[in-house]
């Protein structure tokens, strides 16, 4: 009898582009789209916020 099943597939919350695309927004000073993706995360939404910010940094101009 198997008490844990591990063969679930993973739930897709947020694809790399997505993710991109709103950090880039963020970086640009718009956090409308970070704050509708992280709402729809639910219980992931700090995990996804990490990412976000992380994406953010990418399109950061250079001081």
């Amino acid at each position: 009898m198997r008490l844990f099943n591990r063969n679930t597939a993973p739930q897709v919350i947020a694809t790399g582009e997505e993710i991109d695309a709103v950090g880039k927004a963020l970086a640009a000073g718009d956090d409308r789209l970070a704050n509708q993706l992280c709402d729809r995360a639910g219980s992931e939404s700090q995990r996804l916020a990490m990412a976000i910010l992380a994406a953010s940094v990418d399109h950061t101009p250079p001081n």
